[in-house]
């Protein structure tokens, strides 16, 4: 027997609740079928590559409950830039802010944790997201958020500062003065 037989034998009980479930989560239909269908998908792509659960339902609903929380965290970032955006917020001053922010992460951490940082934190990727994009394992982008967050939560300071590398900085700035992390995909 197949794994996706397999995988739709311990499912397909499910199915009804986990819908209810979703449409629950996100108050409308249309949305709810999207959180449904994306669920199936995750859980499948699991299934493939490890072990399947014996409690599917509570697994089928923290996949869906942890998809929506990640794009609930998206939607509110990208609301909170747009509304920052609005206000006329790029002024001079502000990128200064920015740059010089950039220019201390620069000094104290490589490229590619900046990259993968400010993905996660600024613009409110989710791992898998930056997994894929980076084109790196999750572990690996789980690795390098807690070095990070570690050394920033310690305020500890590097055994020697890195060249800044000014490209990067004015990469990195850009992308957030104008909440575009394509400009932090394109060189990552």
């Amino acid at each position: 027997m197949g794994i996706v037989p397999e995988y739709e034998r311990l499912v397909t009980p499910h199915l009804e609740d986990l819908r209810k479930y979703c449409n629950y989560l996100t108050k409308s239909k249309w949305d709810g079928e999207d959180l449904y269908q994306t669920t199936l998908l995750k859980s499948l792509v699991f299934f493939l590559h490890t072990e399947p659960y014996m409690d599917v339902k509570p697994f089928l609903i923290r996949v869906a409950r942890n998809l929506w929380i990640d794009d609930c965290r998206k939607r509110q970032r990208r609301r909170l830039a747009v509304s920052e955006y609005s206000k006329g917020y790029y002024t001079d001053s502000d990128y200064v802010e920015v740059r010089s922010v950039i220019e201390w992460l620069a000094e104290r951490f490589p490229r590619r944790n900046i990259d993968i940082w400010l993905l996660f934190n600024y613009f409110g990727y989710a791992m898998q997201e930056i997994a894929h994009e980076m084109n790196c394992s999750i572990s690996a982008v789980k690795s390098i958020l807690f070095r990070t967050r570690e050394m920033l939560r310690n305020r500890q300071e590097p055994n020697e500062k890195r060249k800044i590398i000014h490209l990067d900085v004015e990469r990195w700035s850009r992308a957030i003065m104008l909440d575009k992390p394509q400009g932090i995909l394109s060189e990552g």
